[in-house]
């Protein structure tokens, strides 16, 4: 986006801008792979549990154990990478990617996978995922100039949605084929790739806290994070719309392989085909907003799109044919877009940076960490209820508490669509939030 400002025009130009910055440019490049790699291997580990279990409660089990972490990890994640040098921490945490990559494809190639160490090997990436988001979500504002921010994250949504759209898409494919052990191949090798360009950018130096103190100043970072975020007007409202949705619609999509098999009948490559929808929706939703030229009505956005994805579940989940199921779920991934991104670009946006890392921290918290329990009871629910009519109460739910979030949007807007960080007072004073 085009500086976001409060009128700024809208058009492509928003996104080759932010390319033209050679470090950033290099990174959106080599991230494609590993988004790639890493959704191809998210359906085929879901499938993997389907194949060996047949059970929904299984499958909401895998999400769990790969998603759950977070809730207990980010906040530490957060008050970390506030600390460390964020480009070193993304090093680490893609080698961990790698290396898990590795071991599920020898333990699948060599056929001494089961449930429960397929179980324990998400639970294992989950405890990395956290410092690997803290790590991305910190090294993006370090690679462009603040006018260049906004278009940045929202073509890193694209990239993330292009991948959601070709992972499964290649997965049902190589899975059919090849079996889910060449997918995980793939996944090692696509990490490799981004580990490899990490050593060929610079990255800018980032305000950071002071090293040292231990656990204790660790702790107190957290808490000063926790309580800068509850007592923002805007922040704290933004992160609680997201939260309503991450327990109850989002975690749907991790019982996509239930659907495919058990209500559609249609096997590994009906699984490529939902997740592709998913994907495809989400990459229409991502050039649409990378193309928006202002933050002012980014606010709006978010809430409406919150509810135009709890409808489109709904009519998916209860629709029952496969074909007429394909572009509601689309119009999933589009509005949820929206959900995501929009509330990323404005917390990235109105944040203090010394605050940066924790107020992300449980953005990732709620993004990744909450979907995995909403994700986990839901798939227990459909056990007695069904997948259909379990998904669908799901987002009917989340509904009710978008109204709230409706009432409130005009409060909620004037704390979030601010001025450029430099024409604010400090530590974000001007929207009523005391220094901490």
């Amino acid at each position: 986006m085009k500086g976001p400002q409060p009128q700024g025009a809208a058009g492509f130009h928003n996104i080759v801008a932010a390319l033209k910055n050679r470090d950033y440019g290099i990174f959106a490049a080599a991230h494609v792979p590993g988004l790639i790699g890493m959704w191809a291997q998210r359906i085929a580990i879901g499938w993997l549990a389907w194949e060996l279990t047949k059970s929904p409660a299984w499958l909401g089990a895998i999400a769990m154990a790969d998603l759950l972490p977070a809730i207990f990890l980010a906040p530490f994640s957060g008050a970390i990478v506030d600390r460390v040098n964020v480009a070193k921490m993304m090093v680490f945490t893609q080698i961990f990617m790698a290396t898990h990559a590795a071991i599920l494809w020898l333990l699948t190639l060599t056929g001494l996978m089961d449930i429960w160490l397929l179980f324990s090997l998400a639970l294992l990436l989950g405890f990395n995922n956290p410092f690997a988001t803290a790590a991305r979500h910190n090294l993006v504002p370090l690679l462009v100039p603040t006018k260049n921010l906004a278009a940045a994250i929202s073509f890193n949504s694209l990239n993330f949605n292009l991948a959601r759209f070709l992972g499964p898409a290649l997965a049902g494919v190589v899975i059919a084929t090849s079996g889910v052990v060449a997918v995980f191949a793939i996944e090692m090798i696509a990490e490799c790739i981004l580990l490899i360009a990490l050593r060929f950018f610079n990255v800018r130096p980032q305000p950071r806290r002071a090293s040292g103190g231990g656990l204790t100043a660790v702790l107190r970072d957290i808490r000063e994070g926790m309580v800068y975020t509850a007592r923002h007007p805007g922040i704290g409202p933004c992160l609680a719309l997201l939260l309503s949705s991450a327990i109850t619609s989002r975690p749907s999509l991790e019982l996509l392989p239930g659907f495919a098999d058990e209500v559609f009948a249609r096997g590994a490559s009906g699984l490529g085909w939902l997740g592709a929808a998913v994907g495809a929706g989400g990459i229409l939703g991502s050039i649409w907003l990378a193309r928006r030229g202002a933050i002012k009505g980014m606010t709006n956005l978010v809430i409406m799109q919150t509810l135009g994805m709890n409808l489109s579940l709904i009519v998916f989940a209860l629709a029952g044919n496969f074909w007429l199921t394909l572009p509601f779920l689309a119009l999933t991934g589009f509005f949820m877009v929206g959900n995501g991104t929009g509330t990323q670009v404005l917390l990235q946006w109105a944040v203090d940076p010394m605050m940066r890392g924790r107020v992300m921290s449980i953005y990732t918290l709620l993004f990744r960490g909450v979907p995995a329990l909403g994700a986990f009871l839901i798939g227990l629910a459909a056990e007695h209820f069904g997948l259909q009519d379990t998904v669908a109460g799901a987002a009917a739910l989340s509904i009710c508490f978008w109204f709230w979030a409706y009432r409130r949007r005009a409060r909620t807007a004037a704390a979030m669509e601010l001025p450029p960080l430099d024409q604010r007072a400090p530590h974000g004073s001007s929207v009523g939030v005391p220094p901490t």
